[in-house]
């Protein structure tokens, strides 16, 4: 009896027990939502940062994952989201203003933007039309400093940027790569820039010399084969084949002088082989320029076959040969040297681009030769010009270079030709170490040696009845140097600290995970051009490894040294000489002079004045002289 009555007592007590139990926890959970009816409760899986998201442990996520949970913004509703880069436009990611902020959606914003980019250069415009692919790092910043404030509790709220540094380097003009040309670090997105901006690239500038004057200049590129969709590439049929037609020109505001050239040039490109590319060209040339002190007008027509080699990691070859027929006009103030004459022209060239690894500088030497038969005359001619040119951006410290441009060049005329085809010295209207190697600037013969305290083709012989007359042999030596100043640069990658840490525990700097990029962003986009020529995955990977380890100290000196703008002093010295047949001795020329050298994202600025210290100087001393080109607008 005891014992039953003890077990009813206790089934009692617990049956109680479990009936406060019940109450306690329906006033727990109820009390809650009843006095935050107006403010409801949104849960998400890993929203204290603890996602269970293997990412988390890649280093690609970790730096942006541990700025997170420092700054605490997980499970903080996004306020705004935000991408850098140019011609941005609209990127559509998988965050949202309003969405919960997690890892993953951190981790597949981010692999979402790397996808956009890295198809931008691989399958669009990058690759297929300029040649370049890049090293790609995402930052993420977050800042929780603003509120939103709804009707009556303010909702603390985290806005989102992401901040990709994108490195472009060329695989076609390697010389970009070390010079000091306009950069940014921002990637482009292609699909947003106005298509004809895309279809045509143009450039812009403006130049000033004593001779040809205030001059503005112009030029467009374009793609036949893609004019259509030119920011994708990869819809053709055959992504390496390129119809380009091609125009530049320029004209002086003070005189009639101009010049002009345009043609349609067929390129076939093979990044993964020896011949690297091949083209066939068809181009006009009109001019009326500056000539001792005379002037020359000529329209010619020429046609051109060529081949680039990739000789050996770093360097490369092209072969250049063609037919010209040119109609030329000397209008002198001497009637017997105003003659017209027709020619048909054999024209070589041979051009190397390299650049050492030892020395990380640009290297490039050109052969022209030329074969002239005047029609109707039985004259003929053969010249020949040699020129060899290199360029070094020699370190001082991060961000900090000294610029060295060393210019030779030598040329020889046999033969009889006529007065236009002599050699004049003189300013130069293109830049042998920055021209495209495609260039008609490139694919002309220099006209005579570089003195840049003359106007373009001002200086030569003067004649007994007081014209000036050129020469048949000539030779140069032209020295640029340029000092850097800290207050007047900006780094193009900062040396900022990042949250990532390194194996021995240290903060990362940017540029130290952009150089550790190069292997992963750069391997992963050349393997898959190469896939796309007809590679294996295994050869593709073993090729990409090996051009990769051809352009990494390009890339490492870019990510190191180069300069998102610079304001740089320029000191110039220039030494040159031609001989003539028609004179007992030659001339010699010495001038020295100053400038300032300005690079800024778009632009490159060259202002300048060489004086000569010795030799004739045909009226003047000195010249100006200015050069402001507009390039990289996307």
């Amino acid at each position: 009896m005891f014992s039953q009555l003890m077990f009813k007592m206790n089934h009692s007590r617990l049956s109680l027990l479990c009936k406060e139990f019940m109450f306690l926890l329906c006033i727990t959970l109820v009390c809650p939502l009843w006095c935050r009816a107006d403010n409801p409760v949104s849960l998400e899986v890993g929203s204290n940062g603890n996602d269970t998201d293997s990412r988390v442990l890649d280093p690609t996520f970790s730096s942006v994952h541990s700025l997170a949970n420092k700054k605490k913004v997980y499970s903080l509703r996004v306020g705004s989201v935000a991408v850098e880069g140019r011609w941005k436009g609209p990127v559509e990611l998988p965050i949202v203003a309003g969405d919960v902020l997690t890892p993953s959606k951190i981790f597949d914003s981010m692999e979402a933007l790397e996808k956009i980019i890295t198809n931008n250069s691989i399958n669009g415009y990058g690759l297929r039309s300029k040649g370049e692919i890049g090293v790609l790092y995402i930052e993420v910043d977050y800042d929780s400093s603003h509120s939103s404030s709804q009707s009556d509790a303010p909702e603390k709220t985290v806005n989102v940027r992401f901040r990709p540094h994108y490195v472009q380097f060329s695989l076609l003009s390697i010389g970009d790569n070390v010079l000091p040309i306009p950069r940014s670090a921002l990637p482009t997105f292609y699909k947003n820039v106005p298509k004809p901006l895309l279809a045509l690239n143009p450039t812009m500038g403006v130049f000033y010399d004593r001779s040809f004057g205030l001059t503005i200049a112009g030029s467009f590129e374009a793609d036949l084969l893609n004019l259509s969709d030119p920011g994708h590439l990869s819809t053709t049929s055959d992504e390496n084949r390129h119809v380009t037609v091609q125009t530049h020109g320029m004209k002086s505001l003070q005189d009639r002088y101009y010049r002009i050239d345009s043609g349609v040039n067929y390129v076939k490109r093979q990044v993964g082989s020896t011949l690297q590319e091949f083209s066939v060209r068809a181009d006009y040339v009109g001019v009326n320029e500056p000539l001792g002190n005379d002037k020359h007008v000529r329209n010619a027509g020429f046609g051109a076959v060529g081949a680039t080699f990739k000789l050996a990691p770093h360097a490369y070859l092209s072969l250049d040969t063609g037919y010209r027929r040119t109609d030329d006009g000397m209008d002198s103030t001497t009637s017997e040297r105003s003659i017209r004459t027709s020619s048909n022209e054999q024209i070589n060239r041979l051009l190397i681009d390299a650049v050492p690894p030892d020395i990380t500088g640009f290297l490039r030497a050109a052969v022209w030769e030329d074969n002239g038969w005047l029609t109707g005359s039985g004259r003929s001619h053969q010249k020949l010009a040699v020129r060899l040119g290199y360029a070094k951006e020699i370190p001082l410290r991060l961000n900090e270079t000294i610029g060295l441009e060393l210019l030779v060049g030598g040329g020889k005329i046999w033969g009889e030709a006529p007065d236009h085809a002599l050699f004049f010295a003189g300013n130069l209207p293109g830049q042998f170490l920055y021209d495209s190697r495609a260039s008609v600037a490139l694919m002309s013969m220099p006209s005579g040696p570089l003195i840049r305290s003359f106007g373009q083709g001002e200086a030569g012989f003067r004649t007994n009845k007081g014209s000036i007359r050129g020469g048949d042999a000539f030779w140069h030596v032209n020295v640029n140097i340029s000092y850097p100043m800290r207050c007047c640069s900006r780094a193009l990658i900062p040396n900022e600290l990042t949250d990532l840490e390194d194996e021995y525990g240290k903060p990362s700097s940017l540029k130290q995970l952009l150089n550790r990029q190069i292997d992963v962003t750069g391997l992963s986009m050349l393997a898959a051009t190469l896939r796309k020529e007809g590679m294996s995955t295994e050869e593709a990977d073993k090729k990409a490894g090996e051009i990769l380890d051809e352009v990494k100290p390009a890339t490492h000196f870019i990510i190191d040294y180069a300069n998102l703008y610079s304001i740089k002093p320029l000191l110039m010295f220039d030494a040159g000489g031609m001989t003539s047949r028609g004179h007992g001795s030659g001339e010699t020329w010495l001038a020295a002079g100053g400038g300032v050298q300005l690079t800024v994202v778009i632009a490159k600025f060259e202002l300048g004045y060489m004086q000569t210290l010795s030799g004739p100087t045909f009226g003047s001393r000195g010249n100006g002289f200015a050069r402001l080109v507009f390039q990289n607008l996307f």
